[in-house]
């Protein structure tokens, strides 16, 4: 059996597909997989499972959401290991843990082109910092995520690729609950 974590883009948020968590961890368990447990109400689901291809689960797991809950969701799926690897990859070290309140991982469900990379540059190193590393994108908000100017940027539709948020916080606690702690 493997760990993965399943990252559903856009439940929850502002009264828009809503899905509780408990239904979530029913159709999760559905599907035949085993120790689902969610995290927060913003679709986060650490699951043990023994296949091996995210692309068919995120395929499995994003059916299952619009037969059962009838909305399309994009499912973002990343191993244990691979989330240990985006935590350990993070390019902004040593911060005060006032300033990991304010550093995001989005994970993108594909590697963004070279052509897509560079459409960032202008926003690598501004008031808000900005970096790539395969499919995880980290950006350290000078003062927050609403208050920043790459939050009327449309990344996904610039990278090519659907994109999903989570705090500092939330990748650690996520990758906690896949280790069993």
């Amino acid at each position: 059996m493997n760990t993965y974590i399943a990252l559903l883009r856009g439940i929850n948020v502002g009264g828009n597909k809503i899905i509780k968590m408990q239904a979530l961890k029913t159709m999760f368990e559905s599907l035949g997989y085993e120790q689902v447990r969610t995290y927060i109400q913003s679709g986060n689901v650490v699951f043990e499972s023994g296949k091996s291809a995210a692309a068919k689960l995120e395929a499995a797991i994003s059916a299952a959401i619009l037969d059962t809950f009838g909305f399309e969701v994009s499912v973002m799926i990343r191993t244990l290991a691979e989330l240990e690897a985006a935590i350990t990859a993070n390019p902004f070290q040593n911060l005060s843990q006032e300033d990991y309140k304010r550093l995001y991982v989005s994970f993108l469900s594909k590697a963004p082109s070279e052509e897509a990379l560079v459409k960032l540059i202008p926003y690598a190193d501004g008031a808000d910092k900005l970096r790539i590393a395969g499919k995880e994108m980290y950006t350290l908000y000078e003062v927050s995520v609403s208050q920043s100017p790459l939050f009327k940027v449309p990344l996904d539709k610039w990278l090519g690729t659907s994109i999903t948020a989570r705090n500092w916080n939330t990748v650690n606690k996520l990758a906690a609950i896949g280790r069993g702690e």
